[in-house]
């Protein structure tokens, strides 16, 4: 029984003093679109983390930091370069939280049609078919 009191008291003792390893650290939540890198963070306790400072560094190229800060609603928003690869590093209430993204392919360069000059001469190219096959004496009379 006397053991049982003394391991209850110890543990008891153990977490009263011991607060600062159990703290919660911030919560970073990251989406990418593409090349835009949009982040939520939020306190340990769930409220959202406004003016919260963000570093992004650019690990593809080195020395590339960019700071941001948080709007009220915990929200960030970054438009980096296409295969890239970012980390970013939160600090709110002295905890600190670490994230790596990496941002999406470029799309595809859209379709254009060659020059009008190439165009018009690939008709004009099209167009000796049928005349080569009107000129046929089965079909003169």
């Amino acid at each position: 029984m006397f053991t049982k009191r003394l391991l209850q008291a110890l543990t008891l003792a153990a977490v009263l003093f011991s607060s600062a390893s159990f703290a919660q650290t911030p919560q970073l939540d990251l989406l990418v679109d593409g090349n835009l890198i949009i982040g939520i963070v939020n306190t340990a306790s769930g409220d959202a983390a406004n003016d919260a400072t963000v570093t992004v560094e650019n690990t593809t190229q080195a020395n590339d930091i960019t700071t941001l800060m948080t709007d009220t609603a915990g929200v960030f928003t970054l438009s980096g370069a296409f295969e890239t690869d970012y980390r970013l590093t939160v600090a709110v209430n002295g905890q600190s939280v670490t994230g790596t993204v990496r941002t999406g392919e470029a799309p595809p360069e859209p379709f254009q049609w060659p020059p009008i000059y190439i165009t018009l001469a690939l008709l004009g190219l099209l167009s000796l078919i049928p005349a080569h096959y009107l000129r046929r004496e089965e079909f003169q009379s």
